[in-house]
């Protein structure tokens, strides 16, 4: 990798991590809290993948929307975090433009909702399935970022 591609790479892997742990600090201690077992009226509803997508439990995320939102079939991930408060895909491929146009077509049939949407900017927020999401991307790289609403 050349040294400007990986100063691109860096930068947006710097700007994930700054995003994924902004709103982290602070506060006091974390008191987990106990959720009654989903009953059939609330149950989270199957959702049918597109055929180019790929599931983020198909990725190996075991955290987030992982049945219901989805990544093209092609996705590169370069970088990634799961964890229960922040789920973070840093891609190389397809590119920015291709992954923005994948979300915007895929995103509201499969239970998404899109708050706002730059297509010139590339960039984009998105809720479902208790979650907040946003993408971002540039010439060479795109993320999606998602957290618990």
């Amino acid at each position: 990798m050349r040294a400007p591609e990986l100063r691109r790479l860096l930068g947006a892997i710097s700007v994930v991590v700054v995003l994924a742990t902004r709103g982290c600090g602070g506060g006091g201690p974390v008191v987990p809290s106990v959720s009654p077992a989903p009953t059939p009226s609330d149950a989270t509803p199957v959702v049918t993948l597109p055929a180019d997508g790929v599931s983020l439990q198909m990725l190996g995320y075991l955290n987030g929307p992982v049945q219901q939102f989805s990544l093209p079939r092609s996705s590169v991930i370069t970088a990634s975090v799961d964890q229960a408060n922040n789920v973070t895909a840093v891609l190389s491929s397809p590119s920015a433009t291709e992954v923005a146009a994948y979300l915007r077509r895929t995103l509201p049939r499969t239970g998404f909702t899109i708050v706002n949407d730059d297509p010139d900017g590339l960039a984009m927020t998105f809720t479902g399935y208790g979650w907040t999401g946003s993408f971002t991307g540039n010439e060479t790289t795109s993320a999606v970022l998602l957290r618990p609403s």
